[in-house]
């Protein structure tokens, strides 16, 4: 039996590579305007309509991890995204969309936790959970090998099938994922298990809320990191837009798109070193900010395809890596025990924020991409104005 737990292992490396084939990201707002017939304010609904629904089934979710087993509740994550992707490619239609998104959730929503549990456990089963940090990074490593190689597969496929034959493909993807969690072991291990407890989301905010609310550096320390990475986040959704104005080839999305999951990854263990080795971490914050308030200015003002990548790009290993200033000053706010849950719930706040203006930068986004970056960009150098992070915090 230890061998078949131990084969979980690579199974759940082949799961989180095939789970990273995903064909449409690189061509996702022209898949939902072009095909989909969607205005840039509707897909903006749309996602604050995932974001609620995953609120919503977040807790029925756990449960039938808990009640089923965690391999069955991979297998249902998989054949409900698979079975997404197919309602987003039979027909354009909004409400039809809104039920993609709907299963959409209830897939995310299983796998949230219960990858990571089923490794643990299968890991426990022969006595090496130590490595399941180890595992656990090998395994989104392969996730991200995955999305960068698809992006630009998935920008051929729009270019010389059809978009809608992009979210097909993604469909059939996710059915390999499924048959792949069917061949998963579950460990067989005693059903009073106290050191690996996953926790309901609304446990989650309220204990989160608490801790937040009696350590002033903690919250320092949220308020200085969620409003501006909001703002900076808004760049997943709103580059292939600029793309499309600017009048990029739509071959070339799956290529950017590509090019930006590899500098998020090389960026990310140049910041924390970066702001080690600073003598002063404060400024280095504020350097980081300044870099990409004034980036999102420039981007609302210059039209030059070159130019205009690389300002993206240049937001992509400022901005996608800025939360990682932060996460050794907020860890070392939160006694171990309350790790896991304070930083859920900061990251739920953001997802809230998020859901909230989604609709509002939609309709701003009609109105003028350009325009929408500058209002950013103005808002990012603002709030940085009332930094309250000092460098011993960070």
């Amino acid at each position: 039996m230890e061998v078949s737990y131990k084969s979980n292992i690579f199974k759940i490396y082949v799961f989180s590579f095939i789970l990273g084939i995903h064909t449409v990201r690189g061509v996702y707002i022209p898949f939902m305007m072009d095909w989909g017939g969607l205005s840039f304010f509707q897909i903006m609904i749309l996602q604050s309509y995932f974001t609620a629904m995953i609120v919503i089934l977040e807790i029925p979710s756990g449960a039938i991890a808990d009640f089923l087993g965690r391999k069955i509740a991979l297998c249902l994550s998989a054949f409900s995204i698979a079975c997404a992707a197919f309602t987003y490619g039979i027909i354009p239609n909004f409400f039809l969309f809104m039920l993609a998104e709907t299963l959409w959730a209830f897939g995310s929503s299983l796998m949230s936790g219960t990858s990571d549990a089923f490794v643990y456990f299968s890991l426990k089963s022969y006595g090496d959970e130590k490595n399941l940090s180890n595992i656990l990074g090998r395994s989104r490593t392969m996730n991200l090998i995955a999305l960068t190689i698809s992006a630009p597969i998935g920008a051929v496929i729009a270019e010389f099938i059809s978009l809608q034959f992009t979210m097909t493909t993604l469909a059939m993807i996710y059915i390999g994922a499924l048959l792949v969690a069917l061949t998963f072991k579950e460990p067989k291990l005693e059903k009073k298990i106290s050191d690996y407890k996953q926790e309901s989301y609304w446990h989650i905010i309220i204990s989160g809320f608490k801790e937040l609310r009696k350590n002033k550096v903690l919250r320092v320390l949220a308020l200085d990191w969620i409003p501006i990475n909001v703002l900076i986040f808004f760049m997943f959704w709103t580059y292939q837009v600029y793309l499309t104005a600017i009048h990029v080839p739509l071959i070339l999305f799956g290529v950017i798109t590509a090019f930006m999951n590899i500098i998020n990854a090389v960026s990310s263990p140049l910041i924390p070193d970066l702001l080690k080795s600073s003598k002063n971490k404060k400024r280095f914050l504020v350097i980081i900010n300044i870099v990409n308030g004034t980036a999102y200015i420039l981007l609302g003002l210059i039209k030059i395809i070159p130019i205009g990548v690389a300002i993206i790009f240049t937001i992509v290993a400022f901005g996608y890596t800025r939360y990682l200033i932060f996460v050794d000053g907020i860890n070392l706010q939160i006694a171990s025990e309350n790790r896991a849950t304070v930083l859920s719930t900061i990251n739920m706040f953001g997802s809230f924020i998020r859901a909230i203006i989604y609709p509002i930068v939609g309709l701003l986004v009609e109105w003028s991409v350009f325009g929408v970056f500058i209002i950013t960009g103005a808002l990012i150098l603002l709030f940085t104005i009332f930094t309250r992070s000092k460098s011993e915090y960070l």
